[in-house]
């Protein structure tokens, strides 16, 4: 009975914030027209007046001379996106708290029954499952990374696609960090599942095991995170202010 109210929460939030955007959108003041007397290159005739857009006489072919470029809308709706996708992470993660503590309680209790039962080929077994998985995604995420800096590197960039790369490879940075962190928690309660249960050693405790998958599972949300936060910095980059929106 919860999660529709969470979503109608989380739908009319989005169009709170949609609206000022439309409003600002539609209402900009007309795109200038060249003063007569003034050519642009591969137009003729003298005196003629052309769309600073599209080159091509009045009226505009492409948008009546009445609205701004995309080039020009490209940061405001960037950054515009980027506004409401933080307002939305903020306003959900309200609502998932409760969830997300389960999972990790979940990882904890999991960990305390595999010490008891002593089934540590069920717990190593199920812990290279988490490794394969974090490690192919932090390899992955390094991968990209190499390849967009190579991309970068072989143009010259302005200060708004130095931003959109950056945002971009601090995305990339910061998921393949959280894995592989994530991948060295798991290493070591693999380590330790065996001589947990020996009281003569308080620094490999069970609580210590437990701390540890729960550290885990912290790192791989965040990787998560990240990698949710990556599709709009790439289609920012590939596609412009718009696809953020």
């Amino acid at each position: 009975t919860r999660q529709p109210a969470h979503w109608l929460v989380r739908s009319v939030g989005m169009l709170a914030l949609f609206a000022p955007l439309a409003f600002a959108f539609t209402t900009l003041p007309p795109r200038p027209l060249l003063p007569r007397g003034r050519m642009l290159p591969g137009l003729g005739g003298a005196g003629s007046r052309s769309c600073l857009d599209c080159r091509s006489p009045p009226p505009c072919a492409k948008f009546g001379c009445a609205m701004p470029s995309l080039k020009q809308l490209d940061a405001p709706l960037g950054f515009a996106g980027w506004a409401i996708i933080a307002t939305y992470q903020l306003v959900s993660n309200r609502y998932t708290a409760a969830w997300s503590s389960q999972n990790a309680e979940a990882r904890a209790v999991w960990t305390r029954y595999i010490l008891e039962k002593g089934d540590y080929i069920l717990g190593v077994q199920t812990l290279r499952n988490g490794l394969t998985s974090a490690s192919f995604f932090s390899s992955a995420c390094f991968t990209t990374l190499s390849l967009l800096i190579g991309l970068a590197s072989r143009k010259t960039l302005s200060a708004l696609e130095l931003v959109k790369y950056g945002s971009t490879s601090l995305m990339l940075v910061a998921a393949a960090l959280a894995y592989l962190q994530s991948v060295r928690y798991m290493n070591t309660v693999a380590f330790l599942f065996q001589v947990a249960n020996d009281q003569r050693d308080e620094g490999t405790s069970r609580g210590t095991v437990m701390l540890l998958m729960v550290l885990s599972h912290h790192m791989w949300t965040a990787g998560e995170r990240m990698l949710y936060l990556l599709v709009p910095s790439v289609a920012w980059l590939g596609g412009g202010g718009p696809a953020v929106v």
